[in-house]
């Protein structure tokens, strides 16, 4: 029976991707997009808070996420523009000065860090959906270039055996134009609303304090939908 039952839910899905064609309508709309995201390790050069001496130093993060909303406008069937709100945080992994590296677990009786670069920022994204109208298919690839600004947070904080070390906490806040390559493909549920997924890469300009860009790829899972049909 129940065997049965995810049969016909599985017809019932093929079979309405096949009959359904899409054909998206040109207007205004709004969505909201959450995504998974990781950050390559960057070197940099690094004020040691204890010593306030620069040192050259190596940064690792962990996966972490993003979210963003975006109102945009369709037209011509294959074009869109949009303006999008997005902040990603990405959390320090580790940090290696020399040959000594501290880590960031949660609880450790050694030496350890706590910190984090969040990043927000408002991107003008342009795309093109490789959509023919009537074509018996739901579904449709999609490429897309942002551009915008970022504003840019990074946060520290080294503890030993559980205590935040004396004058360790260290915090800046810089802004840099951004720039995103998108590559993904929609799930068209009618002509008004469909799901996306795709991949994003973002980067930014040199930051000063990082001596270094911020980027970081992530895989995003969006809806849209139309509010004011031309």
């Amino acid at each position: 029976m129940k065997q049965s039952f995810k049969l016909s839910l599985l017809a019932l899905f093929v079979s309405s991707g096949i009959t359904h064609a899409a054909n998206p309508v040109s207007g205004w709309y709004a969505g909201i997009m959450l995504g998974g995201s990781y950050a390559p390790k960057i070197n940099l050069n690094f004020i040691n808070p204890i010593t306030r001496v620069s040192e050259k130093a190596t940064l690792s993060y962990s996966g972490l996420g993003n979210i963003a909303g975006q109102v945009g406008y369709r037209f011509f069937d294959n074009y869109r523009l949009e303006g999008q709100l997005l902040y990603n945080s990405s959390e320090y992994q580790t940090l290696t000065i020399g040959g000594f590296t501290i880590n960031s677990p949660s609880h450790s009786t050694g030496l350890r860090m706590k910190g984090s670069t969040g990043t927000g920022a408002f991107m003008f994204n342009g795309f093109y959906d490789f959509v023919t109208p009537g074509r018996e298919s739901s579904f449709s690839p999609y490429v897309g270039l942002g551009v915008g600004y970022a504003r840019v947070n990074n946060t520290l904080k080294l503890y030993f055996n559980n205590e935040l070390v004396p004058n360790s906490r260290l915090s800046n806040n810089t802004s840099s134009p951004a720039i995103q390559a998108i590559l993904g493909a929609a799930y068209f549920l009618d002509d008004f609303t469909w799901f996306g997924l795709d991949f994003r890469y973002l980067t930014t300009k040199k930051i000063n304090d990082l001596d270094s860009r911020v980027q970081f790829g992530s895989i995003n899972l969006s809806f849209n939908g139309i509010f004011n049909c031309a």
